[in-house]
């Protein structure tokens, strides 16, 4: 799980030279004479665009001249093979010569060992297409740890190797990191990769991901390779060592921080107080006071050092920051001071610290606590609190994230709305439509999901960015058990399609009988994957659903249904490979 949904991005567009898209005719092998007067061939090299038929031509042309003692051929097959190579013209002449023979010739003119491994190198780029696709096909390999593929295109388009694009706008090296895929890390790095290249999303080197992740072995082979092990300009501000220690969900690993510091990182005031490096926290507040009014970044809230120490639960932290000067009453993005931050979490040994620290109890914290005296008091002071456009009217979905069941059902009580939409500076990846139910899908709290939804909390609610539901959040964010609590719940036909929830199309159909054939440009929002003019059969071909799209079949769903090009289902169904679903809609109806 990563600490934000990343927005895909358009890929750049790549100039294509014209002779790259179309077919290669190749030329023979060249010949020049070695230093005894011999006359040798030059190893050929593959245009970026090779053809597989044309290569196959020039092994049938090879063998045709082989036949009838074309010296130029003879030359060629004798260089190409050590068992032709002391034979005379002649004894080359009559030799057997099969086409697998010829295949052999021009594999080896082209430097493969085989036939084999030049027809597989040929279509793996073939299969990439044209620059932008190649580039893309590239990022692709190395994410996947397709060494074959990552090997072919290296080979043929060496120049695509630090090329960015694709979600995140980034390099292989980073697709590689993602993936977690140290041979093809190893590999792009052998190659020339560049491990100091920053991607677009988040400004940051791979070097970056790969300490966030946790993933050793890769912060030790990037490092080895010289990659910068400071990395400040990060959009966060957190630098390399921040982003190994300073994310909200994401808890340090102590032995990547110590190869960071012995290999050149410092800390800064972030990552010290995720550490509880109480000597850290001196030394850099001694350099420089104002560390303890240094904010974060909007993604993690704008807080202050103290909010960290509270989040990151580092009492020794909290307590040195507060002996330094830190203000206690520090208020971040989401109008938490530390105390409500603790309070809101459950740290109640931390949100002790502040209350004898003279801490002032607001309603955050009065609601967590369960001080209901003081909640009634707050109240009465503002009534408009959790109304619509009132100073705390989202706190239910900063509660929704880590608090525990009688926090959410306070705050319900006390007239929070479960269906309200985020302030949308605050909710992740600045989300437009973004509820308290998204807010504990994506931090998988089950025991908020339950009272949310038991109290009616909007299962079917799609933010706009990505317009996700909040199953939806729960299933990018890894988080099987949040997700499949959802999907229990009042569901659309679209969202029981594309989890394969066969049981709930059934029981959704019952329900909701015109779904059937219901466009989803009438649901307003839906998935990106799906288009305006799909219904659930044409949405359930898109994605080779065949056990439901059977189902709708039998239920009556319209099988004639054609997109605004004109293509029936049955030759969505044909171009997707599922020769079961063009079966389906080519039966006669009853």
């Amino acid at each position: 799980m990563g600490r934000t949904r990343s927005a895909e991005r358009a890929q750049p567009t790549l100039a294509v030279p014209e002779s790259t898209t179309r077919a290669i005719f190749f030329l023979p092998a060249m010949r020049t004479q070695a230093s005894n007067g011999k006359e040798i061939s030059m190893p050929r090299k593959l245009p970026p665009r090779p053809s597989l038929e044309q290569l196959r031509k020039q092994a049938k042309a090879l063998h045709k001249a082989k036949a009838i003692a074309d010296p130029e051929a003879l030359a060629r097959i004798r260089e190409a093979n050590a068992r032709w190579k002391d034979m005379s013209e002649a004894q080359l002449a009559a030799a057997p010569f099969a086409l697998a023979d010829a295949q052999l010739v021009i594999a080896r003119e082209f430097e493969f060992a085989s036939w084999s491994r030049l027809q597989a190198h040929v279509r793996a780029l073939e299969a990439a297409g044209t620059a932008a696709e190649l580039g893309a096909s590239l990022r692709d390999a190395a994410g996947k740890g397709d060494l074959a593929r990552l090997r072919a295109l290296l080979d043929a388009h060496p120049k695509l190797i630090n090329e960015r694009g694709g979600e995140g706008v980034r390099t292989a090296l980073h697709h590689a990191v993602f993936g977690n895929s140290e041979p093809a890390a190893r590999l792009l790095l052998e190659r020339g990769a560049d491990p100091n290249i920053r991607c677009e999303g988040d400004n940051a080197y791979p070097l970056h991901f790969a300490v966030e992740k946790h993933r050793f072995p890769l912060l030790r082979l990037l490092v080895e390779h010289g990659a910068d092990t400071i990395g400040e300009g990060d959009y966060h501000e957190l630098g390399v060592i921040g982003w190994a220690t300073a994310w909200e969900s994401i808890p340090p690993d102590p032995e990547i921080v110590s190869y960071l510091l012995a290999h050149g990182a410092r800390h800064n005031i972030f990552s010290a107080v995720a550490m509880g490096d109480v000597a850290a926290i001196r030394a850099l507040v001694a350099q420089s006071p104002a560390e303890l009014e240094r904010r974060m970044d909007m993604g993690n809230r704008r807080r202050f050092p103290l909010h960290l120490a509270v989040v990151k639960k580092q009492r020794a932290a909290l307590s040195t920051l507060l002996d330094l000067g830190a203000r206690i009453e520090y208020v971040d993005e989401a109008r938490f001071t530390p105390l409500d931050q603790a309070a809101m979490a459950g740290s109640m040994d931390l949100a002790q610290i502040l209350l004898d620290r003279g801490a002032e109890l607001r309603l955050p914290a009065a609601i967590a606590l369960g001080r209901t005296h003081d909640v009634a008091r707050l109240l009465r002071e503002d009534p408009d609190a959790f109304k619509p456009g009132g100073r705390w009217a989202q706190l239910i979905i900063r509660a929704a994230e880590f608090s525990g069941p009688d926090v959410i059902e306070s705050l319900i009580r006390a007239g929070a709305e479960v269906n309200v939409r985020d302030d949308v500076r605050l909710a992740i990846d600045s989300t437009n439509g973004y509820t308290a139910l998204h807010a504990a899908a994506w931090h998988g709290n089950l025991a908020a999901i339950g009272v949310l939804m038991r109290h009616g909390a909007n299962v079917r609610a799609r933010e706009e960015k990505y317009r996700g539901t909040p199953a939806g959040w729960a299933d990018y964010a890894g988080r099987k058990e949040a997700r499949d609590l959802i999907l229990e719940g009042p569901i659309d036909i679209i969202e029981a399609i594309q989890y394969d929830r066969i049981d709930r199309v059934s029981s959704i159909l019952d329900a909701e009988p015109a779904s059937i054939n219901l466009p989803f440009r009438e649901y307003g929002l839906f998935p990106w994957d799906a288009e305006p003019w799909h219904t659930p059969l044409a949405y359930a071909v898109m994605r080779g659903r065949e056990r439901i799209a059977q189902l709708l079949i039998e239920r009556g769903a319209d099988r004639s249904l054609r997109s605004p090009q004109g293509e029936s289902l049955n030759s969505i169904a044909h171009k997707a490979g599922s020769l079961i679903l063009a079966q389906m809609l080519d039966m006669p109806s009853d």
